[in-house]
């Protein structure tokens, strides 16, 4: 919300915009610019504890592992994605501009996938198709989700 700022004369009801009356200022309202001063305080903490968690990742963890829940992960995952899909149709159907948010879900659903399919395939054939399914599905579908969730975003303002 913003806030408009701007004295009339004494005695007077001048409206912005007529002679006299002085040019209003625009100064962002306290809670919503303590708001973002907050937020943007925790993801520059988050982002920076975790780039060198990335980093201590990266040279200590083994190169395999076995996970005792793959298929529920998998699923999960693909569960995700489908349940962003059919909320961003929902709301778009009723025009509800929330439906920029499921899609950039759905993005960052479908970009996971890609990366989780290429980086745990086996060599070979299976690595060719994670790669294929990611070059001609995955990433397209994510690129489309995100371009969605912008557009909507811009509209709605």
């Amino acid at each position: 919300m913003t806030v408009i700022e701007g004295s009339r004369p004494a005695g007077g009801t001048a409206a912005a915009g007529t002679p006299g009356a002085p040019a209003p200022r625009l100064r962002p309202a306290p809670v919503r610019s303590a708001l973002v001063r907050r937020g943007r305080l925790v993801a520059l903490a988050v982002g920076c504890f975790l780039v060198p968690w990335c980093a201590l990742l990266f040279v200590t963890l083994p190169a395999t592992a076995h996970a005792g829940h793959w298929s529920l992960a998998w699923t999960g995952l693909d569960a995700a994605e489908a349940a962003a899909a059919l909320a961003t149709a929902v709301l778009l159907t009723r025009s509800d501009p929330r439906a920029s948010l499921t899609a950039a879900a759905g993005g960052a659903f479908l970009l996971t996938d890609a990366w989780f399919d290429v980086c745990t395939s086996a060599p070979g054939l299976d690595r060719c198709l994670a790669v294929a399914e990611a070059v001609f599905a995955e990433l397209p579908l994510a690129a489309a989700a995100f371009w969605l969730a912008a557009r909507l975003i811009r509209s709605a303002r």
